[in-house]
């Protein structure tokens, strides 16, 4: 069937009591996730349930989703095209209009605060760092990442200031957004703040899962090195960027080192790396309570006997480690997967 016969079959399944259609909606939305054209049915489907929503009620909705009509989520595709087409003029009035829109209408209370969690190991991870004890409420848009993009147009129209700000908001909404981290430490490049991209690059360390997050963390580590004229240190962060993720930019950050050191540049030992971290109050390697919690979730889903889930986690904390027995119990899971695949299971 096409989108819109599949649209129509679900017209028709309407029976006109709103409770009764928006939890059928729902259910329809779920079952089309996974169409080649699941996005255009969700969106369809939405545009569904604001057609048959009471006046009072798709009042609220507008003013909590809906730009002059658009929702936010279109606009912020809107906005993103045009950052890809060099449009940054065009996309910084979209992406104004946004922020204004979600600091209006998505404001935390004493009792209550709009959190765009990504997914079930940020949702765990924030729940562990931070202990909340407001209601935590999922907006259906990720209001973080759409603030984030406007501090993004911020920084290319060279407001590096008020892009801090603004980023600082996109963290508020999710403080596992490693995206925003990274854009703040850019931000405190462009301003010549040493100290800050510093302080931001250990906060992001605190929370980053994955090997190529941890790569950029070291990289930037070796960025603030050179500024402060600490090349030998940089050279050390820059080397240990590169067990994690090969990073393009790092032979051409080693090769500006050279020309101002005149030094050759050769591996660090691992005793030089590990100094450079003690001399920095850190240690290498992810944060060990991340890799805790993302232990418990790969136990969890062991004893649900949850093939795909086990498999994630087990996947991630092998990336964050290297450990070898990790590696066997992954390549294990890997092969049951395989085995249930050709079995059509």
């Amino acid at each position: 069937m096409t989108t819109n016969e599949i649209i129509e079959k679900i017209r028709d399944g309407l029976t006109g009591e709103y409770s009764v259609d928006m939890v059928y909606l729902e259910a329809e939305v779920e079952k089309y996730r996974s169409h080649k054209n699941g996005k255009a049915i969700e969106n369809a489907i939405a545009d569904l349930a604001l057609e048959i929503m009471p006046d009072d009620k798709r009042e609220l909705l507008n003013k909590m989703m809906y730009i002059d009509g658009k929702r936010l989520d279109k606009v912020f595709a809107e906005a993103q095209k045009l950052i890809e087409e060099k449009k940054i003029e065009e996309s910084f009035r979209l992406t104004e209009a946004l922020y204004t829109k979600i600091r209006m209408n998505y404001r935390e209370t004493e009792s209550e605060m709009y959190l765009s969690l990504r997914n079930p190991l940020e949702h765990q991870l924030y729940l562990y760092f931070y202990q909340p004890s407001k209601k935590l409420i999922r907006p259906v848009f990720n209001l973080s990442q759409m603030v984030l993009l406007h501090g993004y147009n911020l920084l290319e129209l060279k407001r590096p200031e008020e892009a801090a700000r603004v980023i600082g908001d996109a963290i508020r909404y999710n403080p596992m957004n490693t995206d925003a981290y990274f854009e703040l430490a850019e931000c405190y490049k462009v301003m010549h703040k040493p100290e800050d991209l510093l302080s931001v690059t250990k906060e992001t360390i605190e929370i980053a899962v994955t090997p190529i997050q941890l790569s950029r963390c070291y990289c930037n580590l070796g960025y603030y090195c050179v500024d402060v004229k600490d090349y030998d240190r940089a050279v050390c962060f820059y080397y240990e960027s590169l067990i994690y993720a090969d990073n393009p930019v790092i032979p051409a950050e080693l090769h500006h080192i050279h020309t101002i050191t005149m030094k050759k540049i050769v591996p660090p030992t691992r005793e030089e790396v590990n100094e450079a971290f003690e001399y920095y109050h850190m240690e290498s390697g992810a944060n060990k309570e991340i890799i805790g919690v993302i232990s418990a979730l790969a136990k969890e889903g062991i004893e649900k006997k949850d093939l795909s889930i086990t498999r994630f986690y087990l996947h991630m904390q092998y990336g964050l480690t290297n450990d070898p027995e990790i590696k066997e119990m992954m390549d294990r899971y890997d092969l049951l997967a395989k085995e249930r695949s050709k079995q059509g299971k």
